[in-house]
């Protein structure tokens, strides 16, 4: 029983394993016979690869010479733009101008009330005639004080030959000693009375010095108060325009407080950045000319421009030196602050080409064809020029550059020297 139970596990065992072997054995002979095949596999004749070539429009150089133009980008500016600020405490009377309006020298921009000003004034010059009657009243006494000392002078003689004459009288007993006492009493009043009058007139020129100091002091506290009195009418002495107004009718205002900014119109200019590889041309035709001629456009209308100078220091972080341009026109006369693009006229330069904007690849560097190949070239940027029918052309400049070179007129995104290219339409 027990054997017959052990013979029908074994068999059982058997078929389960032959149940899971067979489909291993097909999936092994079948991976064979794929990679028997994959590997007996007839190769097809590989082909060589083709070079690409490249189709590009090109130029031929031309060297000539060419005045090259140089657009930059500059804002409006003017040295002569002033706040003008109240120098007395007073109300703002009238405003007859606005912002924007322009006005002539002396014109009256702004009226402070006056009134109280013109008091100070009354009472700067009554303490100016004070000092100055007393000045009068100086000379006056200095003059009598000259005419009583003569007298008091005669009179302390007198006094002197009256004692003189007691004294003998009283030594014959002729007068009593109280009599002889009066008199020398008489005599030293005058002479006390002389030595108050020569004092008098010895301090005279000191107070003629004070009077003298007084008046000053008064005179210019006076002159003072009429420069106030002349401020309270706000001005200017140039011709200008109102940037901004601060004030309105009514308000009062403090001394130092603003009032109102204006510029002037001659001193208009313009600031633009030159870019470091243009400085040398343009500071040789400053030194040559004195002036390079530029040009611009403001609303529509032509703005000349004359380039008058270069900075004398550059700011940190900038590329180029800042040109200072003097405005021509009388009209349009642009406001401070606005941007404008300058055209700027260059001197000519000689042996440069003429290439359309796209023929250079980032900022010096061009290709030429050699032999159906790409050759670069490296290339000096000196301006630009607008040709008769309106186009950009850049000039540049290069050593290495031939007349009658073949220039790559076309972007390739690709582009280096080696890379084989033909002309289009060829």
């Amino acid at each position: 029983m027990t054997q017959a139970l052990q013979s029908g596990q074994q068999r059982t065992r058997s078929s389960t394993f032959l149940k899971w072997l067979l489909p291993l054995l097909f999936i092994a002979m079948a991976v064979a016979v794929f990679m028997y095949m994959r590997a007996t596999k007839p190769q097809a004749p590989s082909r060589p690869v083709a070079e690409k070539i490249w189709a590009v429009s090109v130029t031929p150089a031309s060297l000539e010479a060419h005045q090259p133009e140089l657009v930059l980008y500059g804002k409006v500016e003017t040295p002569r733009m002033s706040t003008l600020s109240a120098a007395v405490t007073a109300y703002v009377q009238t405003a007859p101008t606005d912002a924007g309006r322009t006005f002539s020298a002396d014109e009256t921009l702004l009226q402070l009330d006056d009134r109280d000003i013109r008091l100070l004034v009354a009472q700067r010059e009554a303490d100016l005639r004070n000092a100055e009657a007393q000045l009068s009243a100086e000379n006056v006494r200095y003059n009598a004080d000259l005419k009583a000392l003569k007298i008091e002078k005669n009179l302390l003689a007198l006094s002197k030959q009256s004692v003189s004459r007691i004294e003998n009288l009283n030594k014959r007993n002729l007068t009593s000693q109280e009599q002889l006492d009066n008199a020398r009493r008489s005599a030293q009043q005058q002479a006390l009375s002389l030595n108050t009058r020569q004092q008098a007139i010895n301090d005279h020129p000191n107070r003629l010095k004070q009077i003298t100091a007084s008046i000053t002091r008064t005179q210019a506290l006076y002159d003072t108060a009429l420069l106030d009195l002349e401020r309270t009418r706000i001005s200017t002495a140039f011709d200008g325009r109102i940037a901004q107004l601060h004030v309105a009718p009514g308000d009062r205002v403090r001394s130092g407080d603003p009032l109102l900014t204006v510029y002037g119109l001659d001193r208009l200019e313009v600031r633009a950045q030159v870019p470091s590889r243009i400085l040398p041309l343009i500071r040789n035709a400053l030194n040559d000319q004195g002036t390079i001629s530029a040009s611009s456009q403001l609303d529509g209308q032509a703005l000349a421009l004359q380039l008058d100078r270069m900075a004398g220091e550059v700011n940190s972080g900038r590329a180029g030196v800042d040109a200072f341009f003097r405005i021509e026109s009388s009209n349009p006369l642009p406001e401070p602050g606005r941007s404008v693009a300058i055209d700027l006229k260059l001197p000519v330069q000689q042996n440069v080409v003429a290439l359309p904007p796209q023929a250079l690849y980032g900022t010096n560097r061009i290709y030429r064809i050699v032999d159906d190949r790409l050759e670069a070239i490296d290339v000096e940027r000196v301006g630009d020029i607008t040709t008769d029918s309106g186009k950009t052309r850049i000039l540049v400049r290069s050593a290495d550059l031939q007349q009658g070179d073949s220039v790559v007129t076309t972007q390739l995104p690709n582009a280096i020297s080696g890379l084989k290219v033909r002309e289009a339409g060829k």
